[in-house]
């Protein structure tokens, strides 16, 4: 297959911008209370523009990262902790509390290697699809690179095991026919392996987690929802009162496991797949940001609805940001990549 990297790589991109913007107005709502504000979720969209008017941090943080990877033709630590605390001026939309408390620490001088809080929150697989793309032709060099980037903000193995699973995923679909199905089993071995071979608990469990999803795929998109809404979240952050509820817990395996089982329940066009993360209940806007970029991986650019495109602001920076990196990744790899 000869891959358009630049329409893959704005793909990316944008689907982070367009499932971030559409999940914020639903954050922290019952995926069931969602749905009874409307019979046609893109109708509703297009008469309420005034409520999709931005997207969230974890847009912002994507493209500082992306940024990061630009500036040093590759991961350095110096880079992404000025990229980080130059988000602190933006300022940040709807942060979360481990990103943001950790950045605050690495502005006021505290050492990259000891900022970092003790967090499992889906804060740095939410902003991990460009080193997917970057290192995508040296997963080695993927590996480490999102583990050394998750360790600036996120200590908790739960974080890191999502962020490498999602890396691994944009990866694998970036070398993906949107008019052909790949194999799920294959994409599930694929996105296992990077935490597949560690005794780590957290990563295991992430692994079981991805095979349930695979063998779940039977299930209504709504089971599913319910199932994998709070995978992974131990007391006292299990929350009873949501169970038999599709409302998507911060927690990473959670997260990811959501993203993931709706991505692969809506694999024939962009546009329902991003209706569905975006309105899955709880964490909404980034579902909607991590499973916006694994469909805008699979689908590029060009199959993203013009309409949708238009709802996102800054879509010119956003556009521009990932050609940029698409450019440094083409110069890297110019002896790597597939013709």
């Amino acid at each position: 297959m000869k891959v358009n990297y630049l329409d893959k790589f704005q793909g990316t991109f944008i689907g982070v911008a367009i499932g971030d913007t559409l999940g914020y107005p639903f954050e922290g709502f019952l995926r069931s209370d969602i749905y009874s504000r409307f019979v046609d979720f893109e109708d509703y969209i297009f008469k309420n523009k005034s409520l999709f008017k931005t997207y969230t941090d974890d847009t912002q943080l994507t493209l500082h990262v992306a940024q990061a990877l630009i500036r040093g033709n590759g991961y350095n630590a110096n880079n992404l902790v000025n990229e980080f605390v130059m988000w602190l001026d933006d300022p940040p939309i709807g942060p979360g509390y481990g990103c943001i408390s950790s950045i605050r620490k690495l502005k006021y001088g505290t050492p990259w290697r000891e900022a970092a809080s003790n967090s499992g929150g889906n804060g740095a697989a939410m902003r991990i699809a460009p080193m997917g793309l970057f290192y995508s032709r040296d997963i080695d060099s993927l590996k480490k690179a999102v583990l050394d980037s998750c360790s600036l903000t996120h200590s908790h193995p739960a974080a890191s095991a999502g962020a490498l699973v999602i890396a691994r995923a944009i990866s694998f679909l970036l070398f993906q026919d949107p008019k052909q199905r790949f194999s799920t089993e294959e994409f599930i071995n694929v996105i296992s392996e990077p935490v597949n071979t560690s005794s780590e608990e957290t990563w295991r469990e992430m692994v079981k987690i991805l095979r349930k999803v695979q063998n779940s795929l039977h299930l209504s998109l709504e089971e599913g929802l319910v199932r994998f809404s709070q995978a992974g979240v131990k007391p006292p952050y299990f929350i009873e009162d949501y169970i038999g509820e599709a409302f998507v817990h911060p927690y990473t395996l959670s997260t990811v496991a959501c993203s993931i089982f709706v991505f692969l329940k809506r694999l024939d066009s962009f546009k329902d797949c991003i209706l569905e993360l975006s309105t899955s209940g709880g964490d909404c806007d980034t579902v909607g940001a991590i499973g916006g970029s694994l469909a805008g991986a699979f689908f590029g650019l060009k199959r993203i609805p013009s309409e949708f495109i238009k709802l996102v602001r800054n879509q010119k920076k956003i556009l521009n940001t990932s050609e940029e990196l698409c450019k440094s990744f083409l110069k890297r790899y110019s002896n790597q990549y597939y013709k």
